[in-house]
């Protein structure tokens, strides 16, 4: 989300703000003007601190519950806050992401962002969100093509970051092993090194134009390999989920049944949040998506902070924290921001020695 300055607000309504949400995040309770007075701004009555409050209210920062006489965030209100956090660039000590003697050749890539997300979701006691790179992203390697059965073939699939991906698909009963070994050596010589949606092209481009050259390789090989990628399952992404109970350790959460139920049905159906992390991969930098800036009715009291992981600066998949609105956003961007530098330069170091 782009930066924006917000001309209608001076300094002193400025640190009113940032204190009242500070305040907020730590104690889950609305923030009265006397409480401000005494904790922060000595120098201030609470009558004059009483007055920022309301025009801040006016201006949409913030919201007075009916049964209180404190006042606590808006979208708005969070959003300026996050927004002045990311200019002034939040950091912490980098966490440490893996056991001791994790050696990270010795894993699979999923294996190693099942790790990563588990870590994101103890470091920040919140969810922990990590997409795994969708096979059209990835960078074909090798594929091997061994006869399993009379009419079936086991085609085994490997990406460049050392993602596999089996599968069974039906041959003619009259297929040999030799010619199943011809065409996984003429598909690895023709597109080891390009993406799966690059292949799929460069297929239907030869299919159209080397009709007369169209020899029984080829098409052996298009036919297997379409059997092995169908468009669908090129778009098939695997999100991993740690933490999802960390919600009931939020008081705003834990009266509101109905709503816990639908958070929990997202959360383990996936789909919303792919779609959600998709969107944050788009995108360069951080995203952070606060309550109603998302679409989903169930999240509109949840914030998602986001970073994209890369491999050789570029990006391949993205991790978040999902929790309630009400988190410590400055750590929470710091966590995020610095598991995603790690993960980028462990993973570019294993692309590399891979």
């Amino acid at each position: 989300m782009p930066l924006q300055e917000d001309t209608q607000l001076n300094s002193r309504s400025q640190s009113i703000l940032m204190e009242i949400i500070n305040d907020f995040v730590a104690t889950a309770e609305p923030v009265g003007s006397r409480t401000l007075a005494k904790k922060h701004f000595e120098n201030l009555s609470a009558a004059t601190i009483r007055n920022v409050m309301s025009d801040l209210e006016d201006l949409g920062y913030l919201q007075q519950p009916h049964t209180s006489a404190g006042r606590i965030p808006t979208d708005k209100g969070y959003r300026y806050f996050v927004d002045q956090l990311l200019g002034t660039d939040p950091s912490i000590e980098e966490a440490s992401l893996f056991p001791p003697n994790y050696n990270l050749q010795n894993h699979k890539l999923e294996e190693v962002l099942g790790q990563v997300c588990s870590t994101l979701s103890q470091n920040s006691n919140q969810t922990g969100l990590v997409m795994v790179p969708r096979f059209s992203h990835m960078l074909f390697k090798h594929i091997e093509f061994v006869k399993v059965g009379t009419r079936e073939a086991l085609a085994v699939f490997i990406s460049d970051m050392g993602v596999s991906q089996n599968k069974v698909i039906p041959i003619h009963e009259s297929t040999t092993q030799e010619e199943l070994a011809s065409v996984s050596n003429y598909l690895n010589r023709e597109f080891s090194g390009k993406s799966l949606k690059t292949i799929r092209k460069e297929i239907l481009h030869r299919i159209h134009n080397e009709k007369e050259h169209y020899d029984q390789l080829m098409k052996k090989s298009m036919e297997y390999w379409a059997k092995t990628f169908s468009e669908e399952e090129e778009v098939d992404g695997e999100l991993y989920v740690e933490g999802t109970l960390n919600f009931f350790d939020h008081p705003e959460f834990v009266t509101d049944l109905a709503t816990m139920k639908a958070l929990f049905k997202a959360l383990e159906e996936k789909n919303k949040m792919i779609n959600l992390l998709d969107l944050c991969l788009q995108q360069d930098g951080m995203t952070i998506i606060i309550g109603k800036e998302n679409s989903q009715e169930e999240m509109h009291n949840c914030s998602l902070i986001a970073q994209n992981y890369q491999i050789d600066k570029e990006s391949k998949g993205t991790m978040a924290i999902f929790g309630p609105k009400r988190m410590d956003y400055k750590k929470m961007i710091s966590i995020v921001n610095q598991t995603a530098k790690t993960v980028s330069t462990l993973l570019s170091k294993r692309h590399h020695s891979g």
